[in-house]
C-alpha cells in the first residue's frame, strides 16, 4: 500500500495479514512528528481492509521503537506528538481486527506505548523494554493508563517510576509480553503464531476483543447485553459449522 525509501511508516497487506512498519531505522524507529502522522494514515488505511484479520506492528532494522526522537526535543515537544500518537493507538484499540506487536531490539518509550496499544505482543529474545521517561523529568503518557491495565498497579509504578529496562524474560512474567521466541528463529516464530491467529473466526475475534477490553470498567449485565448480540453474530458466521462438520467427521457421525 505504501512503501518506498523516506517514508516513516510502511504499509503492506499479504491476504489476511496486514503489516506496519516503523521506518527510520537509521535513528532506531525514534519517533518525531513526521512519523506520528505517518502512523495515523497507515492505521487509518489498513483499519480500512475488510479482508484484513491481523495487524502487524513492527520496525525496521535493529528496533522496535527506542523511543522520542531527542533532535526533535531540542526545539521542544510539539503540541501535537502525544495527541497523534494517542488517535493512532485509540484507532488500534478499537478497529475489528487483532493488532500484535512484533516487538524485537529497542522497545523503550514511545515503542513500548505503542506496544501497549496492540492486543498481544510478540518480543524475541534479544529485546529490552522500558518506560524511561521518568528519568528526563517526563512521565510516559498515556502509559501511565494503559501499563497498569496490564499489569497491575504495583508493578506498573515500579516500572514507571524507576525508568528501569527489562529483558524478555522478565517482561512475560510480568504479562507485559505474551509470545517469547528465539532471536534466532524470530521470523518464523512470528509467521507461526501470525498462521494461528490469522485462522480464528473475525466474529469471534471482534468479540473477544471488544468485551476484554471492557473488562475493568464496565458493570457485569452490561457487558452481558454486549456478549448476548455478538455470541448470536458468531452462531451465523460460517465458522461455526465448520467447525461442527470437522468435529461430526471426527467423531465419525
Amino acid at each position: 500500500m505504501s512503501g518506498g525509501i523516506g517514508n516513516p511508516v510502511l504499509v503492506s497487506v499479504d491476504g489476511p495479514v496486514a503489516t506496519i512498519t516503523f521506518n527510520r531505522p537509521e535513528k532506531l524507529n525514534a519517533a518525531d512528528l513526521a512519523q506520528c502522522y505517518a502512523l495515523e494514515a497507515a492505521v487509518a488505511a489498513v483499519g480500512a481492509e475488510p479482508g484484513v484479520r491481523v495487524v502487524l506492528l513492527r520496525g525496521a532494522g535493529r528496533s522496535f521503537g527506542s523511543g522520542i526522537d531527542r533532535d526533535m526535543l531540542a526545539d521542544g515537544m510539539p503540541p501535537d506528538f502525544v495527541p497523534s500518537h494517542e488517535r493512532s493507538y485509540a484507532a488500534l484499540e478499537d478497529m475489528d481486527k487483532l493488532v500484535v506487536g512484533v516487538l524485537h531490539g529497542h522497545c523503550l518509550g514511545a515503542g513500548l506505548l505503542a506496544a501497549l496499544a496492540c492486543d498481544l505482543r510478540v518480543c524475541s529474545t534479544d529485546a529490552v523494554l522500558g518506560l524511561t521517561a521518568a528519568r528526563f523529568g517526563l512521565f510516559p503518557a498515556m502509559g501511565t493508563f494503559r501499563l497498569p491495565r496490564l499489569i497491575g498497579l504495583g508493578p506498573a509504578r515500579r516500572l514507571i517510576l524507576s525508568g528501569e529496562t527489562v529483558d524478555p524474560a522478565e517482561a512475560y512474567r510480568l504479562g507485559l509480553v505474551d509470545h517469547l521466541v528465539p532471536a534466532e528463529r524470530f521470523a518464523d516464530g512470528v509467521d507461526e503464531l501470525v498462521a494461528h491467529y490469522a485462522a480464528l473466526s473475525p466474529a469471534s475475534v471482534v468479540a473477544i476483543k471488544r468485551l476484554t477490553a471492557r473488562a475493568f470498567d464496565a458493570p457485569r449485565d452490561t457487558v452481558l447485553a454486549e456478549a448476548l448480540p455478538l455470541l448470536a453474530a458468531c452462531l451465523a458466521a460460517p465458522d461455526v459449522a465448520s467447525a461442527s462438520a470437522v468435529w461430526q467427521a471426527r467423531a465419525g457421525r
